[in-house]
């Protein structure tokens, strides 16, 4: 603060408050005798939490603020999160289309490496997924990254992430490095509704590892007789629903 300068302009108290701020942004002294100039780039400094804070508060009347004192709305804290990453990693539909209408970053990408995608993913907030999603909003992970994630997440049987990942554009095909694909990964800790789960949502029961190994080889493998019995009934399924539908392009044509 320009201590020179604007202790005279203003109430000791007041000028006592923004020079305390001012050393603990690191801001020193600014180099100003403008008073508002001074607490203007305080108020800027402090932008990314107070931003933050509105979000995870939903409060729009206090993000509008900060916007109108020329916040900027991709802006960062520490951590390098952005108010979109708050709004999304609560699960916060109206927040986060409020910040995409306000030109918020859908792309930002944190101190971790983390954007407000896989933060609404995490969070398990599909509605907020898809809104980012239509927003332009896109995986950052490799394929096998995907992988690792998807199987993990089946291990645990956790299926409301692995819908959220869904949404987000991930099959339930992707394989990790081994070429296990969650389906195996089901199979082999024996989860029938896991199993079923990945079924229902796309998973190929002719996909192979690396070592070459089915879904049903592995339960055959383990001797998960009543795993083994439902994949070969489920194949059979598929097979008469091709076949079916062969014949019906076949009529049509």
């Amino acid at each position: 603060m320009g201590v020179r300068f604007s202790r005279k302009k203003i109430p000791v108290e007041v000028y006592r408050y923004w020079s305390a701020i001012a050393t603990s942004l690191r801001l020193g002294w600014l180099g100003t005798e403008n008073v508002r100039t001074e607490m203007k780039t305080c108020q800027l400094a402090l932008s990314p939490n107070l931003l933050n804070s509105s979000a995870v508060e939903e409060d729009y009347l206090g993000l509008e603020e900060h916007l109108r004192e020329g916040a900027d709305v991709s802006c960062g804290d520490e951590r390098r999160r952005t108010p979109l990453h708050v709004a999304a990693g609560e699960g916060y539909e109206g927040t986060v289309r409020f910040l995409l209408q306000q030109g918020a970053d859908v792309n930002a990408i944190d101190r971790d490496g983390i954007t407000p995608l896989r933060d609404a993913i995490h969070a398990k907030s599909l509605v907020v997924v898809k809104v980012l999603v239509s927003a332009g909003a896109c995986l950052e992970k490799s394929s096998e990254e995907l992988g690792a994630e998807m199987c993990y997440l089946a291990s645990l049987g956790d299926t409301e992430e692995m819908e959220a990942w869904k949404n987000a554009g991930v099959s339930l095909n992707v394989s990790d490095v081994h070429g296990r694909t969650p389906l195996h990964v089901a199979v082999c800790t024996d989860q029938p509704e896991m199993m079923k789960f990945c079924i229902s949502n796309g998973s190929d029961l002719e996909q192979r590892d690396r070592l070459n190994n089915r879904p049903v080889d592995d339960a055959q493998r383990l001797g998960l007789q009543h795993l083994v019995e439902r994949l070969s009934y489920q194949a059979g399924r598929n097979s008469e629903e091709q076949q079916l539908s062969v014949l019906v392009k076949g009529f049509k044509g």
